[in-house]
């Protein structure tokens, strides 16, 4: 019996021994797990708030390019080249205002059209005393 017991011992200390070290190896590999879900959620928190900078900042991109592309058919479609001819603001604008809600383009206020439609080429309208000049609207555009 002593001897038994004697020899079954260190077996037994041995195997506790080797559980212990697997514990520990748990335990560290459980904190390292634990790290890495803590760093993927702070990464995850910044790219949501950076998806939601993005996305505010793009959606202002794309109405800023919508507007220009309204103006921008608006003078490549309704506009025609003439030297001598003078056409109104108000004129240009209410035909512009016409020209959008024909093509179901959302309108600008005046002071971008005008601004826009200044630095636009062939033709490239100049303002001259509350008229445009150098350009006139096409049939169906005043």
């Amino acid at each position: 019996m002593g001897t038994g017991e004697a020899d079954q011992n260190p077996d037994q200390e041995k195997k506790i021994r080797n559980l212990e070290l697997e514990l520990n190896d748990l335990r560290q590999g459980l904190t390292v797990v634990a790290d890495y879900y803590k760093d993927l959620e702070q990464v995850s928190r910044r790219q949501d708030a950076i998806e939601a900078v993005d996305a505010t900042v793009a959606r202002k991109q794309v109405d800023e390019d919508r507007e220009f592309e309204g103006i921008w058919r608006f003078h490549a479609e309704m506009l025609a080249a003439d030297p001598s001819a003078r056409v109104p603001y108000d004129t240009m604008f209410n035909a512009f205002l016409a020209y959008c809600t024909r093509t179901g383009r959302e309108p600008v206020e005046r002071d971008a059209f005008e601004f826009v439609l200044s630095r636009m080429e062939n033709p490239a309208p100049a303002m001259d005393r509350g008229d445009w000049v150098g350009f006139r609207l096409k049939e169906g555009g005043a």
